[in-house]
């Protein structure tokens, strides 16, 4: 009985990393897609050039967990990525992108607790996660 415990333990496991492998691999291509021709192919703010309204540099988005003194604000950027997806955030100038609101949603642990959220918006969530410097 043990061993079939354990089993199923190291079977959850194992499809917890893939299913955090496919939302790095979907939160990258999202990214590239979306996020790149501002925040730049490195993530740290260097594109935009050219981009009609966009009046400063945008963040660089690998020093986020820097920034939040050495832990990764999951809530905080999962906050901005909604307010992008709906195109209702406040002081920043990003189109929106309806279908990243479009999935089914997905638990996830945040600093504010667990929180539902779009898939395509966790797989950024997680993506930006992996990128982080020290």
């Amino acid at each position: 009985m043990r061993s079939r415990w354990r089993i199923l333990v190291l079977i959850s496991l194992a499809l917890a990393a893939c299913s955090e492998d496919r939302a790095v691999t979907r939160g990258a291509a999202l990214y590239a897609d979306h996020c790149a021709v501002c925040h730049g192919a490195d993530k740290r703010g260097g594109g935009g050039a050219g981009i009609i309204g966009l009046s400063k540099t945008p963040p660089d988005l690998t020093l986020l967990s820097f920034r939040a003194g050495g832990t990764f604000p999951r809530a905080e950027v999962l906050a901005i990525l909604q307010d992008y997806a709906q195109g209702t955030q406040s002081g920043r100038r990003m189109r929106p992108f309806a279908h990243l609101t479009a999935d089914a949603r997905q638990r996830i642990r945040t600093e504010a607790g667990r929180l539902r959220a779009p898939e395509p918006q966790v797989a950024l969530l997680t993506y930006l996660e992996t990128v982080q410097q020290p």
